[in-house]
């Protein structure tokens, strides 16, 4: 479904990935593990279209996804995948329900089907009672669901998790692991998650370890 074909990304004289290849199947649950500095968050910004490589290709479905214009790539993103950050990024003038239901608007769906859609997902989550709150109202767990919530509310083809139980105690980050594995399960969704933690990666189907900007190491689950 995904591919990442020889991507070579340098950040002045640091090179952040030396030609790094993967393949990602439909609804798999891939974690991106190593240590800090050895490219794990550049790769998911590649695969995600957030970053531009230098050379190499970002394949999905098929179709060559890294030189489109802009604008393409941007309705790529907004149709088509999800993000999760790792401390939520949550609008903070806006409700749990209205952070979730956003990308629906922005894709110009009417506001009742999008809160509903909202709605539905925050119960899933487990944080319906949390739709009226804005983000400064709710705990770290809470925010991450949400987060997560909002990821899945368009029914994106792949999740893109960037450290996702950061900012969480273990407790936290286990509760919304769950949520986003059981979450992704049922909608048959990819995930391709970044994360330092054993306990997360062990989430994944497969592990992917990166060191110095290549693949070290692959695991599968």
């Amino acid at each position: 479904m995904l591919e990442a074909r020889a991507l070579v990304k340098s950040y002045g004289r640091t090179r952040a990935l030396t030609g790094v290849s993967l393949d990602i199947a439909e609804g798999e649950i891939l974690a991106i593990t190593g240590p800090s500095g050895s490219g794990k968050s550049t790769l998911l910004h590649c695969l995600a279209g957030i970053v531009r490589p230098e050379s190499g290709e970002v394949v999905l479905d098929g179709r060559r996804i890294d030189t489109l214009p802009e604008a393409e790539l941007t309705r790529l993103r907004r149709e088509s995948f999800g993000v999760v950050f790792q401390f939520g990024e949550l609008v903070p003038e806006l409700t749990a329900a209205e952070n979730v239901a956003l990308p629906m608007l922005f894709n110009r769906h009417g506001r009742r089907e999008s809160m509903n859609v909202a709605a539905d997902w925050l119960a899933r989550l487990g944080v319906s009672d949390c739709a009226g709150r804005q983000p400064g109202e709710l705990s770290g767990g809470q925010v991450q669901r949400v987060a997560v919530a909002r990821a899945l509310a368009t029914g994106p083809g792949v999740i893109f998790a960037d450290e996702p139980t950061g900012a969480l105690d273990t407790l936290g980050g286990e509760q919304v692991m769950s949520a986003l594995i059981d979450a992704a399960r049922t909608s048959r969704t990819t995930v391709v998650l970044v994360t330092h933690d054993n306990r997360v990666a062990a989430y994944a189907d497969r592990e992917v370890v990166l060191r110095d900007g290549a693949v070290l190491a692959g695991v599968g689950q």
